[in-house]
């Protein structure tokens, strides 16, 4: 994690990377869960119709979860493909809060709602949920 050098005087570069790949991991690990959860609600209320009080609520859980995703991911003090994937995935984890927020806003037009319809293009690597998944899974190939 990034903080004052005093707090990491005396850990090897090493330890230190380890730690983070390590972080990373299990950040991704749970990014990959919350996108799953987040795409099964989208795909719930793809139809336009208002939101049940239960998928409301679990809307603005999952945008919490993100948000703080992201504070823990771009607090990883990482280097080299480390670093990479780290702003990959703060990036994913921006675009799904950017979703889930305007995916449920009420006063958005007709015209505003082909917002969902990002989820299929824009200048990603293929379905958000699928780039996490394939993060996750390239950082756990290097631990083995």
């Amino acid at each position: 994690m990034r903080g004052p050098a005093d707090d990491r005087a005396g850990v090897p570069r090493a330890l230190a990377d380890e730690v983070g790949r390590l972080s990373l991991l299990a950040l991704l690990g749970q990014a990959v869960d919350s996108a799953e959860e987040a795409e099964r609600l989208l795909t719930r209320n793809a139809d336009g119709s208002p939101p049940s009080a239960a998928d409301a609520r679990r809307n603005l859980r999952l945008r919490v979860g993100f948000a703080e995703l992201q504070h823990w991911v771009d607090d990883l003090d990482l280097a080299g493909r480390d670093a990479e994937v780290r702003d990959e995935t703060s990036r994913l984890l921006g675009f799904y809060l950017h979703l889930l927020t305007y995916a449920f806003d009420r006063d958005i037009s007709e015209a505003g709602r082909d917002r969902l319809a990002i989820r299929s293009r824009g200048p990603l690597t293929g379905a958000p949920c699928a780039r996490l998944t394939a993060l996750r899974e390239r950082v756990s190939s290097w631990e083995r």
